[in-house]
């Protein structure tokens, strides 16, 4: 416990400089998530995410992403197809004067599969969504792949630390090109055997741009 005490503390701080620095530029943010994944039965579960990001870039303020979805394993807590909807809202800005916010719905397909390799927890995830803005649709496939190792055991459970990091990449279907690039790395703590925190820095690369967040991140695997 007084590991992860130092640990922690060195971790505040590395973060606390950082931001700091970056508090100087114009194109970073924060972004607060939270992830659930309940079991209902052997076969069925809900999953859900609430994030509210913060974003210090041009024209846009914060915005609040709401997702839920049930989903089926196909084997035993394994191979998992998903269905969801999902709800964006997005507070714009005009130089500093607020706009009408832009309201976002969608409804995904997802395929979920996990594996375990050495003391590596690897998840694959394909996800096919369907939006619809006020006056467009778009459609979007993306691929994310995650990597979760502990640093002081073999599992994810109780008092674990460990390092992780994903890649997602985002196809635009509709117009057929690259949308964009999700990298991140982070370190968690499980509080307990269900719930996790973790925190990290992520960086999203778009075809003009490139921008820096920090996350902070809860996941919750409490059965009902």
């Amino acid at each position: 416990m007084l590991y992860f005490k130092k640990y922690f503390v060195c971790l505040l701080f590395i973060i606390a400089t950082i931001d700091t620095v970056e508090a100087q530029a114009d194109n970073y943010g924060k972004w607060f998530v939270y992830f659930g994944n309940q079991k209902i039965s052997n076969k069925w579960i809900w999953q859900s995410d609430f994030q509210f990001r913060i974003n210090q870039i041009a024209n846009q303020k914060s915005q609040l992403l709401l997702r839920s979805g049930i989903g089926y394993n196909l084997t035993e807590s394994n191979h998992n197809i998903l269905l969801g909807v999902a709800y964006g809202v997005t507070n714009l800005l005009d130089g500093d004067v607020p706009r009408p916010a832009s309201i976002e719905k969608r409804i995904y397909q997802q395929y979920l599969y996990k594996q375990k390799s050495n003391n590596f927890f690897i998840t694959h995830r394909v996800r096919m969504e369907e939006r619809f803005f006020a006056d467009d649709v778009g459609f979007r496939s993306r691929y994310f792949l995650s990597l979760q190792k502990p640093l002081n055991g073999k599992l994810l459970n109780r008092r674990s630390i460990y390092a992780s990091c994903f890649n997602e990449v985002f196809i635009d279907i509709r117009n057929q090109k690259f949308d964009r690039n999700r990298f991140y790395t982070g370190i968690g703590y499980g509080v307990s055997d269900d719930i996790r925190l973790e925190t990290g820095y992520l960086i999203q690369a778009q075809k003009n741009s490139t921008r820096g967040q920090f996350q902070l991140i809860v996941y919750n695997n409490l059965s009902f």
